[in-house]
């Protein structure tokens, strides 16, 4: 599935749904499915399940692209396990750096390894694979939001037009599973990396399914339901993505020649690596090279400055 390619592309059309409004152009045939699953079913409850036949229609739909993101993600964690000894020696030297250019140059080292090894700083994210979902998540939220009498329906005793601390709860629950699935076979150093995000995900779902009506809650609900189906099948297949990287993967160690500064820095690909790329020069541009030549003044020199000062300071006055 290699559409990294098109993502400059899908980023246009993206911008253009955007400003011409368009961005929902799925919430017509989707609406009109919710309708017809609606009079299918009948019943009191008929609107609340087309909501659930929906959501899951569309996230099987999205399950490949999904699982295929994750997979991704799931195959730098297995680099990045590969190349801790590394980045922890690294991290030892930030810790002893005593002034801005050596832990400049810490930094510089870190993105070297990352560099020579060839391990995305973004986590193997797809960036086309997330605008595609952009258009998809927008109209069938739409569509859940607009659907005809759901101010007034109720589905299992929860009125649908009204907020839900039922579901709100029940959307945090399933996502602390997720989150705990989600540490499964990840290495203990990148648990600790992970360990604020599994906590605040759960909270943040409870809160943005509280303060929506329990339509677009219900929604929130069964794909945090799918969420952990994805996050299920990653945790089966990552054995077997491990023994792969481990196969595959050959670690260049350059840990002592890119803390000595003995690499030669490549030109930056895309304009993640770029913009940080920038960022270093502009900050090893700065003060420490003065702080360096005031560290390095004789005691001569700092009475002599101190002297020249003063006579300036008496003309002034005069």
């Amino acid at each position: 599935m290699k559409i990294k390619g098109l993502t400059p592309i899908l980023m246009v059309v993206l911008v253009i749904l955007m400003i011409t409004g368009k961005i929902g152009f799925l919430q017509v045939p989707l609406t009109d499915f919710m309708e017809y699953v609606d009079h299918a079913i009948g019943g009191v409850n008929a609107i609340g399940w087309s909501i659930v036949i929906l959501t899951v229609v569309v996230r099987t739909i999205m399950l490949p692209l999904m699982v295929h993101q994750q997979r991704l993600a799931t195959i730098q964690q297995e680099k990045m396990r590969m190349l801790q000894p590394q980045l922890t020696k690294v991290q030892a030297a930030q810790k002893a750096a005593t002034n801005p250019a050596d832990q400049q140059r810490a930094s510089a080292a870190m993105m070297s390894i990352y560099r020579e090894n060839n391990v995305s700083l973004l986590g193997g994210m797809n960036f086309a694979a997330l605008i595609i979902q952009w258009p998809i998540f927008f109209g069938l939220y739409q569509a859940i939001q607009h659907a005809k009498g759901i101010s007034s329906t109720a589905f299992f005793g929860i009125t649908l037009g009204d907020k839900s601390i039922t579901l709100a709860i029940a959307t945090a629950a399933v996502y602390a599973l997720q989150s705990w699935l989600s540490m499964i076979g990840v290495p203990k150093e990148q648990k600790k990396q992970m360990a604020t995000m599994m906590y605040m995900m759960p909270i943040m779902m409870f809160f943005m399914t509280y303060v929506t009506n329990a339509g677009i809650a219900l929604y929130f609900f069964v794909g945090a339901i799918m969420v952990v189906i994805q996050t299920l099948i990653i945790v089966i297949w990552r054995p077997r993505l491990r023994r792969n990287v481990e196969n595959s993967f050959e670690v260049k160690d350059v840990v002592d020649d890119a803390l000595a500064g003995r690499l030669e820095s490549a030109a930056p690909k895309g304009a993640f690596a770029r913009a940080m790329q920038q960022a270093q020069e502009s900050a090893a541009a700065q003060s420490p090279k003065d702080i360096d030549a005031s560290e390095h003044e004789t005691d001569d020199q700092k009475v002599s400055n101190r002297e020249r000062n003063a006579g300036r300071q008496s003309r002034d006055s005069e």
